[in-house]
């Protein structure tokens, strides 16, 4: 559980750092387009209209996979709580099969 913990936790800050990036981007080209004068306004708030929908889309789609990831791991753990040597055994059946895997 630890590691999908960690896992969410990894996901949500390569989020907020593509999230910053974007921000960057857009700053950055707003200053271009403020050099390149009136003919360049439109297509600089076209762009960043077009970076805003990338950032909500990006933004969504980690949430959903960040939900999912913590329905799967609270899945997994009432599975443990509620059939401990079901688990038991699929953890030393697996375990088994990759010393098998790994002896060759």
């Amino acid at each position: 559980m630890a590691t999908s913990d960690r896992e969410v936790r990894k996901l949500k800050a390569s989020v907020q750092s593509l999230q910053s990036a974007l921000a960057t981007i857009a700053g950055d080209i707003e200053q271009i387009a403020g050099s390149a004068g009136s003919a360049g306004a439109a297509g600089l708030e076209h762009t960043k209209a077009k970076l805003e929908d990338i950032r909500e889309q990006i933004g969504d789609l980690v949430s959903d996979q960040v939900d999912r990831a913590e329905e799967m791991g609270q899945s997994v753990k009432k599975s443990v709580v509620e059939n401990p040597m079901a688990a038991l055994a699929a953890a030393f059946a697996a375990g088994v099969a990759a010393a098998i895997l790994l002896r060759r």
